[in-house]
């Protein structure tokens, strides 16, 4: 018995799936890597916010808009910063996985006393 071709067969049966697998790996590490940095936009920002005592959410707003087109929400209350944030950015093999965008969402709360950020609840 030919055993020869068992081997092509098995191996065009299977590129599909590794070929989705590694687009999937490619899609997730751009997605992560965009997240990472937006997060470091925003914190960056709330950070300069914080140390140079900017209370005007307005300012803060278009200081995180201006690196990147992302919706905003910026409310200052009781010496406490909150930013909202979300974004949709475009996947690289959105066609082949069956979606378009990466929805990516930030929220984050400071305190302008201590100048500690953290992720709200």
């Amino acid at each position: 018995m030919n055993k020869k071709g068992q081997s092509l067969v098995i191996f065009v049966l299977i590129l599909p799936v590794i070929a989705l697998l590694i687009a999937f790996f490619i899609d997730s590490s751009i997605s992560i890597m965009e997240k990472n940095r937006l997060e470091g936009i925003i914190k960056s920002n709330m950070n300069e916010a914080l140390n140079s005592n900017i209370y005007d959410a307005e300012k803060i707003k278009e200081a995180i808009k201006k690196n990147d087109d992302i919706y905003v929400s910026v409310s200052i209350e009781n010496d406490k910063l909150e930013i909202k944030a979300n974004s949709n950015k475009k996947s690289v093999f959105g066609n082949i996985l069956n979606f378009d965008y990466y929805k990516l969402e930030f929220n984050y709360c400071a305190n302008y006393i201590d100048k500690r950020i953290e992720k709200c609840k």
